[in-house]
Parts: C-alpha cells; structure tokens; sequence
C-alpha cells in the first residue's frame, strides 16, 4: 500500500475512533469533539499528501458540517475571510510582474550591480529576494523568477551539475534567506495572510500591513541577513569571481531592451500598493480592497498589462480550496470548545511559566513540528487556534500570541517537502536532499534560536510583549 493510500486509509480510521468510537469526554462537548476528529484527519491527509489540495479542502468543509461540528455556514466560513482572497491577490499581481517582465528586469540589474565577484553575487541574490518579498507577493512565484537567473549564472561559468558551491548557496538563500524574508511582510506569504484570519475570526481584532511589518520586518530581515553569513560559511565560493557569470547577466539585460510601456505601469500599480499597504494604519482601507484595486488596475481593458483569462490561470486555485477549509476548521476548532480542551491538555505543563518563556518554548515547538507539515500555511491553520485559546486561558492577549507564533510558523527549511521553494530547489540536480537537509537544519536551529532572543529584545522594547 502507498503512502498516500496509508494516509488516507489511516484519517479515516483515526476519525471514526474519535468521533464515534471514543467515550464522552468531560470539559469536550460534541461538536468539538467531531471538529477534533476532523482536525486530525486533516493533519494525517496533510502530511502524508493522501489526496491532493483541493480534494482535502472539500473533504474537511463536507466532514464539518457532515459531523455538524459547525453550522453549515460556518463550514464555508473561511471562504468570506478576507485574508483567503488575499491569497488571490497575491497570485495575480506575481504574475503581472512576471508577464510585464519588470520582476526579471528588476532581478537581473539588481544582480549586474554586485560585478563579477563571487561574494557580492551572494549578497546581490539576498538583495534581489528583499526587493521581490514587496513586490511578488508569493514565496514561491520569487523562487521560480529567481531560478533561471541563478542557473544562468552557473552555467555561463561552467559550474557542474551538483558540484558548484556558488549555485548551492545561491539557490538555499533563494529558497532559505527568502522564506524568512517573508516572515516581515504581511503578504509575502500565504501563512501570513492565514493568521491575520484566524486571528480576526477568533478574537475580531484586525492587523494592519504597517502593524505586521513594525513587528516582524525588522527581526526577519535580520535573520535572512545572518542566514545569508551562515550559508556563505557552509558553502564558501570556489572561485572568487564569475567571469563569464557576469557577461550572462549583462547579456540577458541587454535582451529585455528598454524599459516598456507595460513595465513602467506595473511599477506605477505596484508602487501605488505598497505606499497604501504601507500607510494603512492612517487611511483605514483594508489591505484586502487595496490589493483588489490593484488587481483591477492591473487588468483593466486596454490599459492593463494582462486580461482576467491570463490572470486566473495563474492562481492555484486548489490552495484557495485548501485553505478557505483550513480557515473553517480553524473556526470551528475555536467556536466549538476544541482549541480550548486541546490547550488545556497538551499545553498545561507549561501554563505556569512567564508568557515570555512559553512562547520561546512555542517557537522551538513550531520549528520541530515542520518535518510533519508540507509548508507553513497548512501548520498555521492546524496550531494557531490552539495557541489562541491557550493564551485566552491562561490570561494572556490571545492576538500577541498568535501574532509572534505566527510568524514563527514560516520556519520549513528542513526537507525538500517543507515548502515549495525547497522542492524547486531540490528539482534542479543541483542540490541534494541530504544537502537540503543538512542546511536546512542549521538554519532551522538559527531562526528559532534567533526569534528566542527577539521575544527578549525587540518585541519588549516596541511594547508587544
């Protein structure tokens, strides 16, 4: 039997022995005991990748109201959270940068500006990455557009298939010091979104773009900053200048020609975005309606740079699926008493201890807990609720702590299935799983003992702890 047959095979079992093969439980009442039952199937499929994304989604919104662990409406409820379509958003304007061809323009100069040296090459590919985390709303759109530059370059200096340091390091700062770049920007992730929505559904407390990026952008560049320093030691360059490397970089620039028409209104749509997200604790627009009016700007006829056919096939539309019935079961996890059992449960060993020091114990949890999750969506969606009613218990702000666990739940360096970057990156041949792994783990070890001492630092002086 497959993995996935196992996996599927397995949920079923689990869920049918919790919902209806398992006594009553004191403190549990029936809804959350199915939206338990629920959950865990969700997290079996989920790891184990029994059936594919939007399969998943629809099977977990049917179990919930099926079990009537949630109403009905409440079964589709993660559909009408604003964050979800931010997801959408996100998607549509990766891919009119990509079709503008401003993203490679922006890209390739960036990358002309470090010259031929190899060092420089390092830190240019982490510029471009910063630049990208506010441009191309997706991690994984940022690895794609990233990948035939940095291949590119290896093969204009003839570096061998899996033998090159340099196009080893560039890709993990790509996949690696590019994840947590993410991690300071409200929608540079899928994960991010996902926790502002579990948030508002748990607590109807909102988070701005500025508050997100106040609170995580300045301890997440840092980390890619140092991640940067930690893989340049793990893969030093072996050969201190490109040569032909550069004259690629130079020839593939001279290609896109001038700057075009299409370009110069992308960057004018995009600018416009950023200035808005970027103010919108002053103004009150939502993120969500600003990101929509760039989705028009974008595709508006005769001006914009690419039509709603064009547009929409760009969208994984399965992760829509995916994770508006993560959104819902987060929900119900929450409405129905089961997040609030399961922290009663497993977290009441550390109930006691200073909110300070337990959400350190929390990060270390979420990094360790990523070589059961396909990326950092699906464990967002999975422990943000039970971190909430966790800190609601215990008399702590339940938004502080799903807010600074949130971000920590980004850390999937680990395996070539923690993420989609780490599998592009795994895909070329460049780039070995046990060498994935290898850095992986370092820089895992890195971010959550980096964010250890962010909880004591940064986030006490700007008052969030």
């Amino acid at each position: 039997m497959t993995k996935g047959k196992l996996g599927l095979w397995g949920g079923i079992a689990v869920l049918l022995l919790i919902a209806f093969g398992t006594p009553a439980v004191p403190g549990l009442p029936a809804a959350a005991k199915m939206a338990l039952a629920v959950a865990v199937f969700a997290i079996i499929i989920w790891v184990t990748q029994a059936v594919e994304d939007a399969l998943s989604g629809l099977i977990i919104v049917f179990l919930l109201a099926a079990l009537k662990a949630t109403s009905l409406a409440g079964a589709f409820s993660g559909y009408s959270n604003t964050a979800l379509w931010l997801i959408v958003i996100g998607f549509i304007m990766a891919a009119a940068m990509e079709k503008s061809g401003l993203s490679k323009r922006i890209a390739l100069y960036l990358v002309n500006l470090a010259g031929g040296e190899a060092n420089k090459i390092y830190w240019a590919i982490a510029l471009v990455m910063l630049v990208m985390t506010f441009l191309v709303p997706s991690i994984t759109a940022r690895t794609l557009l990233m990948l035939p530059i940095v291949l590119g370059i290896g093969q204009a200096f003839n570096a061998k298939e899996g033998q090159s340091n340099i196009v080893k390091a560039l890709l993990f700062i790509v996949a690696m010091s590019g994840t947590a770049m993410s991690i300071g920007v409200l929608t540079a992730h899928v994960g991010n979104p996902i926790t502002v929505g579990l948030i508002q559904a748990a607590t109807k407390q909102t988070i701005s773009w500025a508050e997100w990026f106040k609170v995580g952008a300045p301890p997440a560049f840092t980390l890619a900053f140092v991640s940067v320093l930690l893989i340049r030691f793990l893969w030093p360059p072996e050969v201190k200048s490109l040569g032909a490397g550069h004259s690629y970089v130079k020839e593939e620039l001279a290609k896109l020609g001038s700057i075009k028409r299409e370009e110069i209104y992308t960057l004018l749509v995009f600018s416009l975005t950023l200035a808005l997200w970027a103010t919108d604790s002053i103004h009150k627009i939502n993120v969500a309606i600003v990101g929509l009016l760039s989705v028009i700007l974008l595709i508006w006829p005769g001006i914009g740079v690419m039509t709603w056919k064009e547009a929409q096939t760009k969208v994984p539309w399965s992760i829509f699926v995916l994770y508006g019935a993560g959104l819902s079961m987060g929900g119900a996890l929450v409405t129905s008493g089961a997040a609030k059992w399961l922290a009663g449960t497993m977290l009441q060993p550390i109930a006691a201890l200073d909110h300070s020091l337990q959400i350190v114990l929390l990060i270390w949890i979420a990094t360790a807990l990523q070589v059961f999750f396909t990326g950092g969506g699906p464990k967002t969606t999975a422990l943000t609720p039970i971190v909430i009613a966790h800190a609601t218990a215990i008399g702590a702000n339940p938004m502080v702590f799903a807010l600074v666990l949130g971000m920590n739940m980004q850390h999937q360096y680990l395996l070539p299935v923690s993420n989609m970057p780490n599998a592009v990156i795994n895909g070329t041949g460049h780039v070995k799983s046990s060498e994935l792994m290898r850095t992986g783990a370092c820089v895992s070890i890195l971010a959550a003992a980096f964010f250890s001492v962010v909880v004591y630092t940064y986030w006490k002086w700007i008052g969030v702890l």
